[in-house]
């Protein structure tokens, strides 16, 4: 069975420099910016830059199956706010049972120290996570996911 690597913090996989937007964008603008840019979300502000909510894939995919103009629809009408969070200091564990318990794929992080919003880990770093310990451990993939579980 494989051993949790409670050393790895969500700060170690997560990326800092994620991309915001303000919220009343264009749902169609924010798709040309996340597949210009081949990144799954962006966070978006309010006027005073603020993180109000997350817009992904999957919310534009919603404009594009309710065949709703997607250049008539601003990002805070879909937006997932107010958005979940993980501190940056919890185990990498703790951020995988989060998206599985509440069905996502992308958790912003957090500073404990003053609460603000350092990045975004997503399950793209999970598996980069997993990756690299099942190639240093040699791991069975069968005991790849009790690394989170």
């Amino acid at each position: 069975m494989a051993q949790k690597n409670s050393d790895v913090i969500v700060e170690d996989y997560m990326t800092s420099n994620m991309v915001t937007i303000n919220q009343k964008q264009s749902v169609l603008d924010i798709a040309k910016l996340m597949v210009e840019r081949r990144i799954s979300s962006v966070a978006l502000v309010d006027d005073k830059n603020d993180i109000s909510g997350i817009l992904t894939e999957r919310d534009i995919v919603k404009v594009v199956t309710n065949a709703l103009p997607a250049d008539g629809v601003t990002a805070s009408s879909l937006m997932t706010h107010p958005v979940v969070s993980i501190s940056k200091e919890s185990p990498i564990e703790d951020a995988a049972r989060t998206m599985v318990q509440k069905n996502l794929r992308h958790l912003m992080v957090e500073d404990p120290s003053n609460h603000s919003i350092v990045g975004i880990i997503t399950v793209t770093d999970l598996a980069r996570y997993l990756r690299q310990n099942l190639a240093k451990e040699e791991i069975a993939a069968s005991d790849a996911w009790e690394l989170f579980f």
